[in-house]
């Protein structure tokens, strides 16, 4: 109701009054002049009171005791018309004003309720009084007005709209969520004065629920916020159910004031049951709604403003792996070991072979706890999986856990089951893993030269992840779970190579013309022989992937695009160019030597302009000094053997 409303509603029931008086009077004798002019002159009194206030506030009454049931007089009067201002109250017809009955008594309750004064059984007294002067202020002449500790400038402020922020509809409200956004609205102030939003009606309608229609059977309580500031919070048990399941409640409002011409964003939020049904859940047809808000303006005048009615916001309660909306993804992490040669121990075990390096990815809003985790090894040669190795490590961001392997018989594929992890990830994290072996000394018939050992997590062992939400729920396989991780063949032996780089450098010279530019490509490495003497051999290609028998292979690539057109590639040994009567380069066993793989890119043979880089592919070698193309490849953590691009015009 605006203010003109109240105002011209006040002056009609005086002027009601009057000529009801005038008309009563009449039949009795005929008034005096002076007698009807003292008769005018008090109601035109009754009037400017009346029109000059806007109705009972805090300005107009004093308190000098007590107030209940039984209590008479003008203090009665001034609190009845400060509480029907304040919508506490409703006077029937016909009642008099200024008799404290069990009407008004409830109507103080009532206030009390709303702002906090306990208990609220209706009694009057110094406690009530005194947060009835924190609340309704004092009313000046200078346009301000002071409501408790809020100063609200201007004295006719009023909403000038209230709008819904479509962002927030059919809004999933997960079990056990914590304020939850549900409705959103833009409150807008007009620019005639600042307003206080005292209070808030809000409802929700379960009428259309399949499931419960009892709205504690979902929420836990309501909240009001303006803007980040909670300025009200509602126990569900507070809210009174009506016709058709609506239950409604008017909450409290803390200091929430919106300037003149300026617009502010409240919202209503929900806090879940920690136990929803999930027959409620399947059958929910919520809706809420603010149904109206009561605004104070700096003259001290209350108004019932219901613009926001009519909303009908739908909201959507689901259990609380979908409102996470958790997945754990499993990916194979870059560093992880390419295939090639691991030199192990002729005598005993060698501990803590990598074989596989992964990530771990949680999406999502809820934390997991990962408690078993499965691999898969699978062996080429060996007699089975248990006779490459005997046990088996899981390292999870440091962690580090340990299982026996058990895998025997003719089995070359099993799985090895961690468990008993009780490994926590928070939200939002994503994590490393590392799966290592400790490789059996060579065995003939069992573990022999060249067997190979693979780990791998499959999308079969990822399915079998113990993993839970915050909740203690699964998660599901199809639904949480997603990715795999792979490893590559580890080679056994119990002599090899192992490579070092040292340098990797580029330079160019300019052609005559246009695209003709010549790029030279230089890695340089060690080569130590381990457990024998080793062969490399002297020949050197390039190719697109992989790498030739016999040959050390480059790759040579165009802005990541694999060329081999218009690229040379030579080797030579810097420490000793001294070749074996087949072309190879003999190292002794223990010793170390440097060499140098040349890559010349010439454009255009090799391709238009660009940027062009070369990696190392991998090395070929050998323990037979006979053998002149080498069939053991190196190709083991060669990720930064590579040059920088160079740019060719």
């Amino acid at each position: 109701m605006s203010i003109t409303n109240t105002l011209v509603a006040k002056l009609a029931v005086a002027f009601v009054a009057v000529s009801m008086l005038a008309t009563l009077a009449m039949p009795a004798k005929a008034a005096t002049v002076d007698e009807l002019q003292a008769l005018i002159a008090q109601l035109q009194a009754q009037i400017s009171a009346l029109t000059g206030s806007g109705g009972a506030s805090a300005a107009e009454c004093t308190f000098t005791g007590s107030l209940t049931v039984g209590s008479q007089g003008a203090q009665v009067t001034c609190l009845q018309q400060y509480l029907v201002a304040a919508n506490h109250l409703t006077m029937p017809t016909g009642v008099s004003y200024g008799y404290f009955g069990p009407l008004t008594q409830a109507a103080v309750a009532a206030w009390q309720a709303a702002n906090g004064v306990a208990p609220a059984v209706g009694y009057f007294g110094p406690i009530s009084q005194a947060k009835y002067a924190m609340v309704a202020g004092t009313t000046g002449g200078t346009g301000t007005g002071s409501t408790g500790s809020v100063t609200l400038n201007g004295k006719f402020g009023t909403i000038a709209s209230v709008t819904n922020l479509s962002q927030y509809n059919n809004e999933e409200v997960g079990e056990d969520e914590s304020d939850v956004k549900v409705l959103g609205m833009d409150v807008e102030a007009a620019d005639d004065g600042d307003i206080q939003l005292t209070a808030m009606s809000i409802s929700f309608n379960t009428n259309s629920n399949s499931g419960s229609t009892r709205l504690n059977r979902y929420v836990d309580s309501v909240s009001v916020w303006q803007g980040s500031t909670e300025v009200a919070t509602i126990d569900v048990d507070d809210f009174t159910k009506g016709n058709n399941n609506v239950y409604t409640k008017t909450a409290a409002l803390k200091s929430a004031v919106v300037r003149a011409g300026d617009t502010e964003k409240f919202y209503v939020t929900v806090t879940a049951k920690s136990n929803l049904d999930s027959t409620d859940i399947a059958g929910d047809a919520i809706t809420v709604d603010v149904d109206s808000i009561r605004v104070l303006d700096g003259s001290g005048v209350t108004i019932n403003d219901t613009t926001s009615n009519g909303a009908d916001v739908a909201m959507n309660f689901v259990s609380f792996s979908t409102s996470a909306d958790t997945e754990l993804k499993i990916s194979t992490a870059s560093d992880t070991p390419n295939a090639g040669v691991v030199v192990i121990d002729d005598s005993s075990n060698t501990d803590d072979v990598v074989l596989l390096k992964g990530k771990i990815k949680l999406d999502g809003s809820s934390d997991v706890t990962i408690d078993e985790f499965p691999v898969t090894l699978t062996t080429v040669g060996g007699a089975n999986v248990t006779a490459v190795t005997g046990s088996l490590k899981l390292v999870l961001d440091g962690e580090e856990y340990t299982e026996s392997v058990s895998i025997t018989g003719s089995t070359l594929v099993g799985t090895v089951t961690f468990d008993n992890l009780d490994f926590d990830m928070s939200a939002g994290d994503t994590i490393e893993f590392e799966v290592l072996a400790d490789i059996n000394d060579i065995d003939a018939g069992n573990l022999d030269e060249g067997d190979t050992l693979t780990a791998s997590v499959t999308s079969t062992n990822r399915d079998y992840i113990d993993a839970e939400n915050e909740e203690g729920d699964q998660l599901s396989d199809s639904t949480e779970k997603s990715g795999t991780a792979t490893g590559e063949a580890q080679e056994f032996r119990t002599s090899g190579i192992q490579l070092k780089l040292i340098s990797a450098t580029t330079s160019s010279t300019a052609g005559n013309s246009a695209s003709d530019d010549l790029g030279t490509f230089t890695i340089k490495y060690s080569v130590t022989a381990i457990g024998d003497t080793a062969y490399v051999s002297s020949l050197a290609d390039a190719q697109l992937t992989g790498v030739t028998t016999g040959y050390t292979t480059a790759h040579a690539d165009r802005a990541g695009t694999a060329t081999v057109g218009g690229v040379s590639t030579v080797l030579v040994n810097v420490t000793d160019a001294t070749l074996t009567s087949v072309g190879l380069y003999q190292i002794e066993e223990g010793s170390t030597e440097t060499f140098e793989l040349t890559t010349t890119v010439q454009l255009p043979t090799a391709g238009q302009a660009g940027s062009f880089r070369v990696a190392l592919g991998g090395v070929s070698w050998d323990t037979d000094s006979t053998d002149p193309t080498p069939d053991n490849a190196y190709t083991s953590d060669l990720d930064t053997f590579k040059t920088s691009y160079l740019g060719l015009n």
